[in-house]
């Protein structure tokens, strides 16, 4: 397996996790493929992807092209690649670039597809609640995450965590999972599966708005509006004007009028009990916990939130 030539695409941490254990795996990485290197955060410094700066440690060769075009495709030819790994890349791969590899490219998802296609599937299971995740392994074909399903790896889901700790029990998972399933591609030994198109859902990109919190909703929508949008960006209630970020949070049965604060503790209340902040974030301030926030905070029982 070691002398197979492999091409690795991707941007973010989670895509320069799996690049690195095939790096510590000493597998023949003949090229990275990630975005740009773009301004980011506050001081809108140009940044590479956490994926360059893994590739550049390891002196591995980088691209970053802005779309795969003709003169990428030709490039990726001149490289011969066996296979093509990719793992949130963030650009649509064209037909004819997928075929180039000889044992074609394959996409480490972390979702049980076909249950949540798309760029944010870690925020949707936690939003609607799904008790069960994973990873999934496809074969990438011209339709967005539909090709035939290779591997699948699952857990149940804590009802505590948040999207950054799912998020890494997915990464574990995936890595495990794709050092699992590449020996079996090179040898031919495994055999794709058809996703269930009466099956699929979208995990399609969230806005700013909505990460707004609507507590006249269930406490437990509420309370999964939260974890799926935290610790960030975080999910969000205005009040007197006032953006204020919900990090974390846990439910309780203790009720009143949706969307009011119920009591000096700040229990917000929901449809059908309530809410209770536990690191709260002001606009413009550091994320605090509940006491450290009420102590430098003026609000009135019974005032309503969101208006």
């Amino acid at each position: 397996m070691i002398d197979k030539k492999i091409i690795f695409m991707g941007t973010p941490d989670i895509a320069a996790q799996h690049l690195s254990i095939l790096i510590e795996n000493k597998l023949n990485l003949i090229g990275v493929f990630t975005q740009p290197p773009r301004k980011k955060n506050r001081g809108m410094l140009v940044e590479e992807s956490a994926v360059h700066q893994i590739a550049k440690k390891n002196n591995i060769e980088i691209y970053y092209p802005s779309t795969i075009d003709d003169q990428v495709i030709e490039q990726t030819k001149s490289l011969k690649p066996d296979l093509i790994i990719v793992v949130a890349y963030g650009i649509i791969l064209p037909t004819s670039f997928i075929n180039i590899p000889k044992y074609g490219c394959i996409n480490i998802h972390v979702s049980l597809l076909p249950r949540w296609r798309g760029a944010t599937p870690i925020e949707h299971a936690l939003l609607e609640g799904d008790n069960k995740t994973g990873i999934s392994i496809i074969n990438i074909t011209s339709k967005l995450d539909a090709g035939d399903i290779l591997m699948q790896e699952s857990f149940l889901i804590d009802q505590n965590m948040y999207s950054d700790d799912l998020a890494l029990n997915l990464t574990n998972l995936g890595k495990k999972a794709m050092i699992k399933t590449l020996p079996l591609i090179f040898e031919n030994n495994i055999i794709g599966k058809k996703q269930d198109e009466n099956k699929v859902t979208f995990a399609n990109k969230f806005l700013s708005k909505d990460r707004k919190i609507n507590f006249h909703n269930s406490t437990e929508d509420v309370y999964n509006h939260i974890r799926a949008h935290g610790p960030k960006p975080g999910s969000w209630f205005t009040y007197k004007g006032e953006r204020i970020k919900i990090i974390k949070a846990k439910k309780t049965k203790e009720s009143g009028q949706s969307s009011t604060i119920l009591n000096k503790d700040f229990i917000i209340g929901c449809k059908d009990g309530g809410i209770i902040p536990l690191l709260i974030q002001r606009e413009g301030k550091k994320t605090v916990n509940l006491d450290d926030f009420l102590r430098g905070f003026t609000f009135s029982i019974q005032d309503k939130l969101n208006v």
